[in-house]
């Protein structure tokens, strides 16, 4: 820790003597926190989106923690756990020294006032829409001194959608094939219009027949699925038993997704709900899944080697 001057030292010494022997170890840490200087940041990630993108921005090296969520890429995996995702374990949390905090939101406002008290600084980046992305990487780049891979990345990304859009440019509504995205079970869980999902199916050349729902996420019935009349139905990483509790639901036979073999299940969940630098490797696979191949000209990315 750096030196402290004289009369900080009695300030320091008055206020420890006053704090219980057992607190003692805390304050050394909230004040390590305080009176470093680093040029680099020291990140605790309670987001894995989020921590992908620092490690996409050559930042990897700048993280000290992370949420047990965080899992991706396979070194992050060495990091100390520091809370659940948007859930900080304090103690944990201290001992790594951060310097900064990053997630999507913390779940208990009592959390984020209780870092601000111990002056350890907290930045959300919310993950609603796709512009969020672009907003993300930027104050992330600045942050982390990483501005010019920032720019990168989102020019990258910007590369993608613009071909994207080009290639479907021809595409009628109907052409486009109607996806039912199904997030959870007992009751079935589905995006809204206020999802990011709807406007990455849309990329991927469908269109979400929840997509008019005023509503990130919401359960709806069984009936109201049968007149939606889905002819693909995304269902990422959805377990054989789940799958097998969902073909129970009446009317299940009846859905054109089922008719026509278009049920997929095997679509890797990270890459359609992290709103990451790796969603864009996951419309380019869903694009394959939802368009003809013939219509296919632009091939998926190829992810870089985190």
């Amino acid at each position: 820790m750096p030196e402290l001057n004289s009369s900080k030292k009695s300030v320091y010494s008055h206020t420890l003597n006053r704090i219980p022997f057992t607190m003692k170890p805390l304050f050394w840490i909230v004040l390590t926190i305080c009176v470093s200087a680093t040029a680099a940041e020291r990140v605790a990630s309670l987001s894995p989106n989020l921590t992908e993108t620092v490690v996409r921005l050559g930042a990897e090296d700048q993280l000290v923690g992370r949420s047990s969520a965080c899992d991706y890429p396979e070194s992050v995996r060495k990091l100390p756990v520091v809370g659940r995702f948007g859930v900080p374990a304090l103690e944990p949390l201290l001992a790594t020294r951060p310097t900064l905090v990053i997630a999507e939101t913390l779940r208990n406002d009592a959390d984020a006032e209780r870092l601000r008290e111990l002056g350890v600084r907290l930045e959300a980046f919310p993950a609603v829409t796709v512009d969020d992305y672009f907003r993300n990487l930027a104050r992330l780049g600045a942050l982390l001194g990483k501005e010019k891979e920032a720019r990168e990345e989102a020019g990258r990304a910007k590369q993608l959608i613009a071909a994207w859009k080009a290639d479907d440019a021809a595409l009628t509504e109907k052409e486009r094939p109607k996806v039912l995205v199904i997030i959870g079970v007992s009751p079935v869980v589905t995006a809204g219009k206020n999802s990011f999902l709807t406007p990455l199916i849309k990329l991927a050349g469908g269109r979400n027949v929840a997509g008019k729902v005023d509503k990130n996420y919401f359960s709806c019935s069984f009936e109201q699925i049968v007149l939606w009349q889905p002819e693909v139905i995304l269902a990422p990483g959805l377990s054989p038993e789940l799958l097998r509790e969902l073909k129970k639901s009446p009317g299940w036979d009846l859905l054109p997704a089922v008719k026509n073999g278009r049920v997929v299940t095997g679509f890797d969940a990270d890459l359609a709900y992290r709103l990451g630098p790796r969603t864009f490797d996951g419309i380019a696979q869903l694009r394959e899944i939802l368009r003809p191949p013939a219509s296919v000209r632009h091939t998926q990315p190829q992810s870089r080697a985190e």
